[in-house]
């Protein structure tokens, strides 16, 4: 419903796989007519923080049903990308009332209404939200709507009149007490329990209950169970506090930097409760060795990366709250939220966020559940006014060549000499079948002019969250991981699943080395019908290439073949010097991969392959391994 007199005048004017397919590059048309008003890119000239999230709230707003003849559909913010409504949509009233108060323009107030009444269809008697209409019985994401509107009613809650904000209040109360009597830290993964200190604080500050502060406060020390002794946030996987063969726990980057990190922090501030301040800067340092310079997150090798995008992850909020805000700890912290903010707006396309850098270019539609999420973590910076611009620019970690640094609870292998940036993983935590790569792959390769050149993906792409996952359209997809492979009828063995592979990293002149020993197998952790097929991978840096070896030393080698995706967008030219090299020319200069191979690359198409983790174009790059004791090499470098 509109509310025709939801603000009083005076209170608004105040406020202000696995077979490669190649099609021609003209089959896939970038989708120009999404539904939506036509809005500016964000300009980084003024304040981007505000500039984003009013482009992101016009936006939304024109994705909002009109049919006050419908309750059903009359309110909910359609989604370009997905064949369902998503049930979080109506997280969006916050920042909508947000850019109620900051313009004085009505339309934001009344789609904040709107959307908060649509809500009653995915409502329960028991006071919780279900994540979509039909479907989904996860009644968790109730933790998260009562933040966006404890939020929305402590900081804005002046604009609406008494009878909406009433019933918006009475709303929060029905949620929280649900969440009382649900909630436990053995509940979902860890980012239910972590977060929900926050909506015990956020709530009970908006109807003064001592019992909610209580309740939050224990949610928040109990979560500091959860942390490793290198400060990484343990539990997104089940069990949470299990440990695998090589001692590795379940542990999530993107969720960990986009929603529960940011949780404590908030609750840290809003309490002023200085032990949970503390582990949560000491985290913040931690995971931001996985920012890259480009404002990317790294998580290639995270235990639910199948919701990875560059920037974050698919359904969390972002992790500007956590770094703006608690920037006072570390200077650094601002720098890692502006470079990640830059990195939103440049994936945001007609006013909104797109899953990854290439989805656009490629003619993928965008998720609206991207922005209404994040734009809740930029109107908490801007409540909170942490809106500010590094003075200078700031160096992050990954922006020093520091050599090697490793983390065993995460089999994670952080490689900086010159200007390449790796990450090689041995993960053994495995959440879902064919998700995360493992097997001593190399999961990203990272150059400081040329930006990212090679990048893991899901190692077989499936819907693990049906409603929270986009489908792969009718394009030519593969796993995006470099990687030993070869098929047979009905069965895909790669270097990638193997969970006992075995790692040494090595000192060299000028360089590192990391060699990397396993067994083909199946996502399933199946050898082949005919034998054990052992694999060696070798991955020589040096300050001037990246040089990939691969052999088998035993087994059956017929059919092996050393793939390797390149990170490369259809608008960047590729150009054949003979049979064993390739030129990719990017915006910064040129790539050069060669290979040693007697019969040179195979033959290619220059058409791009895609997939949606983490939002990549690539130029698959194949040569045939020779036989038994025999190695053949790739070697990546910057012209």
């Amino acid at each position: 419903m509109d509310v025709k007199d939801g603000i009083s005048r005076r209170s608004f004017m105040q406020g202000t796989a696995g077979a490669i397919a190649f099609v021609s590059a003209g089959c896939a048309k970038v989708n120009r007519n999404m539904p939506g008003p036509v809005v500016e890119k964000p300009s980084a000239n003024g304040n981007l923080y505000s500039d984003l999230l009013k482009t992101w709230c016009d936006a939304m707003i024109g994705l909002q049903v009109l049919k006050p003849e419908d309750s059903a559909m009359h309110g909910l913010i359609s989604c370009p990308g997905c064949a369902h409504t998503h049930g979080r949509c109506a997280d969006s009233l916050y920042p909508l009332m947000y850019m109620a108060r900051t313009t004085g323009d009505r339309k934001y107030l009344d789609a904040a209404v709107r959307v908060q009444a649509w809500s009653d269809n995915v409502t329960q008697q028991d006071g919780s939200w279900l994540n979509e209409v039909s479907g989904s019985k996860w009644k968790g994401i109730t933790v998260f709507g009562t933040i966006a509107l404890a939020d929305a009613l402590h900081y804005h809650g002046e604009l609406l009149d008494s009878k909406v904000r009433e019933k918006w209040t009475d709303r929060l109360s029905r949620a929280i007490k649900f969440i009382d009597g649900y909630m436990t830290m053995n509940t979902g993964n860890i980012n239910y329990p972590v977060t929900s200190s926050l909506a015990f604080a956020s709530t009970g500050r908006v109807l003064g209950s001592e019992r909610y502060a209580q309740r939050a406060r224990e949610f928040a020390h109990d979560s500091l169970k959860y942390f490793t002794k290198n400060h990484f946030l343990f539990g997104e996987g089940k069990p949470k506090d299990a440990t695998t063969a090589k001692g590795a726990r379940p542990v999530d980057l993107g969720y960990n930097v986009e929603e529960s990190l940011p949780a404590l922090a908030m609750y840290g501030l809003m309490t002023g409760d200085k032990e949970v301040l503390e582990c949560v800067v000491n985290a913040l340092k931690t995971h931001m060795e996985f920012l890259l310079p480009d404002g990317g997150w790294d998580n290639s090798w995270g235990s639910r990366n199948y919701k990875w995008t560059w920037w974050g992850s698919r359904t969390s909020d972002g992790c500007q709250p956590a770094y703006a805000l608690l920037a006072k700890y570390d200077p650094s912290f601002r720098e890692v939220a502006w470079r990640n903010l830059e990195q939103l707006a440049a994936c945001t396309h007609d006013g909104l966020l797109y899953g990854g850098p290439h989805y656009r270019v490629h003619g993928e539609k965008p998720c609206v559940h991207h922005t209404f999420t994040h734009a809740k973590a930029l109107a908490t910076v801007l409540d909170h006014k942490g809106t500010i611009k590094p003075e200078q620019k700031m160096e992050i970690p990954r922006g020093r060549a520091y050599g090697l640094k490793s983390y065993p609870e995460i089999g994670a292998h952080l490689v900086a000499v010159g200007s390449w940036r790796a990450t090689v993983t041995e993960y053994d935590w495995e959440y879902t079948v064919g998700g995360q790569a493992s097997g001593g792959a190399l999961s990203l390769l990272y150059h400081m002019d040329l930006g990212p050149v090679l990048s893991a993906s899901m190692t077989e792409y499936r819907m693990v969250e049906e409603h929270n996952q986009q489908f792969h359209g009718n394009y030519p997809t593969m796993c995006l991981t470099p990687r030993i492979e070869y098929s047979t009828e009905g069965n895909v063995y790669t270097s990638l699943s193997d969970l006992k592979s075995r790692l040494s990293l090595e000192k060299a002149e000028k360089g590192l080395v990391v060699t990397a020993e396993g067994s083909l197998q199946t996502i399933k952790h199946d050898i082949p019908d005919d034998g054990d097929v052992r694999y060696r991978l070798v991955y020589k840096f040096t300050e001037t290439s990246v040089k990939i070896t691969a052999g088998v030393t035993e087994g059956n080698t017929a059919g092996l073949k050393l793939i390797v995706p390149v990170v490369s967008s259809r608008d960047e030219g590729v150009k054949m010097n003979g049979l064993q090299s390739v030129c990719i020319r990017k915006a910064a200069g040129l790539l050069i991969v060669r290979t040693d191979a007697v019969s040179g690359f195979e033959k290619f198409m220059e058409a791009r392959v895609f997939n949606l983790v983490p939002g990549f174009e690539c130029l698959p790059l194949v040569v045939v391994l020779p036989g038994m004791g025999k190695e053949v090499s790739m070697e990546l470098s910057r012209s």
